[in-house]
């Protein structure tokens, strides 16, 4: 997928979801707010009830969903006929959308009244929700080729050296340049002496202070009377620096850490679709079918 192409893919998944939810929640605004007595008496509760056409629709179309991205998603990564077919990448982002906006629809399908049974699968659900936007962070921080497949060590070493070698020759660094890119990608204390809170702070915090970290480079440069131009490259080529190090230093951990990210996010997948399955049943057995 070309990169304009992706970019609009991407938009319209965030338009499609925020739109949808807006426009729900928009719609049933006056219902949803309304004390949980004095529904029965609103006029929109025949349709918004979790057994009307509406609300049962959005539980419907929302778990879905969460199923049909869970299955797509899976498959990709499982089956090797479909290794070619799309980058992972995008499998991954569609994945989200299905599972986040889902989830939204159950959401408004349950009218923000949670008991009972169904509410294990509801809270499973919301930790699934949460779990799947960490491993997110992790899943990133694992360099991917471009069908998906982790890259060694030895990849991003190359790509690193490959960065370096243009700056030496294209712009003149010098080693006490480059260990200045270096010391904005990496922690102040051994990596392997970190725990996890410490690794995802570290992180966090150093995504968030890149800029700043950078200005006494870029200071530097420009008193050496480099063009903005030329400078614009570099801050690109640094920023990729800073990432392929701190991903070198980090690699094995982050693999670490998304292996025991899947031991907690799939017990809440099994314990909802579960559950789910059960409370599908319920409803198909007291004639709950909404349009079918």
């Amino acid at each position: 997928m070309a990169k304009d192409v992706h970019k609009v893919y991407v938009f319209f998944l965030i338009a499609a979801g925020l739109l949808s939810t807006l426009v729900i929640g928009i719609h049933g605004a006056g219902y949803y707010t309304t004390p949980l007595e004095d529904r029965p008496f609103h006029p929109q509760y025949i349709s918004l009830k979790p057994t009307g056409l509406l609300g049962q629709g959005y539980g419907i179309i929302g778990s879905l969903m969460i199923t049909v991205g869970v299955i797509l998603y899976s498959s990709r990564k499982r089956w090797r006929a479909l290794a070619n077919l799309g980058r992972i990448k995008n499998w991954l982002e569609f994945h989200i959308f299905l599972c986040l906006l889902g989830p939204i629809l159950v959401v408004y399908h349950t009218t923000f009244k949670i008991g009972g049974l169904v509410a294990v699968s509801f809270w499973s659900m919301a930790a699934v929700v949460l779990s799947g936007v960490i491993g997110r962070y992790f899943y990133v921080q694992i360099p991917k080729g471009i069908h998906g497949n982790e890259l060694s060590s030895q990849d991003l070493v190359t790509e690193n050296e490959r960065i370096a070698e243009t700056l030496r020759k294209q712009f003149g660094f010098d080693a006490d340049l480059l260990k200045l890119i270096d010391s904005a990608a990496l922690p102040s204390k051994p990596v392997a002496d970190m725990g996890l809170m410490e690794v995802i702070t570290f992180f966090v915090i150093n995504d968030l202070t890149r800029r700043s970290r950078l200005h006494t480079l870029f200071e530097t440069l420009e008193r050496r009377g480099l063009q903005a131009q030329m400078l614009s490259r570099i801050r690109v080529m640094a920023s990729r620096r800073i990432m392929l190090t701190r991903r070198i230093a980090f690699l094995q951990q982050f693999k670490k850490i998304f292996h025991y990210w899947h031991v907690v996010h799939l017990p809440f997948s099994i314990v909802m679709f579960v559950i789910l399955s059960i409370h599908v049943g319920v409803a198909i057995a007291f004639g709950y079918t909404w349009i079918f």
